[in-house]
């Protein structure tokens, strides 16, 4: 199948295969990395309604596909001019690719032990700018904030181990060391 003609059904299809054959996560994003970075620069499959943002969370949030028990996400994220998130996790494995404009990426660890309910301490350990045709991969214990730093829309395909808003992440206030759950506005 050429890169033209690849489409999201065959890339789930491709997906469900890499992880009955993997157990590992880093083999498992690493396999779909280059799937990943395929579809992104397949045409036909983008539709205009996911160039659609939520303009109170700054980002929109468009389901491709997610299996009936949740898990094998794949998401369309377009993100306003100037927004984004705070630092979060996803507690899944996760693979990005970059689509259309920029996104600047915070990575972070956490410094704290875990143990005090609705605490949290991280620290900045990195950053990097994801583009069109750019791929890259989170672990389940990955914290990062993603923000669009250009001044058009930023668009890019997320593929999850699991739905983001059944995994019980997190997301982080900086200023105030705190932690609280993070959910999504989700168009389906």
């Amino acid at each position: 199948m050429s890169a033209t003609e690849y489409n999201v059904k065959q890339y789930v299809s491709d997906i469900r295969a890499i992880v009955a054959a993997e157990t590992d996560t880093k083999a498992i994003t690493d396999r779909i990395k280059p799937l990943a970075k395929q579809l992104a620069a397949a045409p036909g499959w983008m539709k205009d309604e996911y160039r659609g943002v939520d303009e109170k969370q700054g980002f929109g949030v468009h389901l491709l596909h997610e299996e009936d028990n949740h898990d094998l996400a794949v998401f369309v994220l377009t993100w306003m001019p100037g927004r984004g998130t705070q630092p979060h996790n996803h507690l899944t494995w996760a693979v990005v690719a970059g689509i259309e404009g920029e996104e600047y990426e915070e990575e972070f660890e956490r410094v704290d032990d875990g143990s005090k309910p609705g605490y949290a301490k991280l620290k900045k350990t990195g950053d990097v700018t994801l583009r069109a045709g750019d791929v890259s991969a989170c672990t389940p214990a990955a914290i990062h904030k993603v923000w669009n730093t250009g001044d058009e829309l930023s668009i890019s395909l997320h593929t999850y181990g699991r739905h983001i808003n059944f995994t019980g992440r997190s997301e982080f206030d900086l200023e105030n060391d705190a932690e609280k759950p993070f959910v999504v506005s989700v168009e389906e």
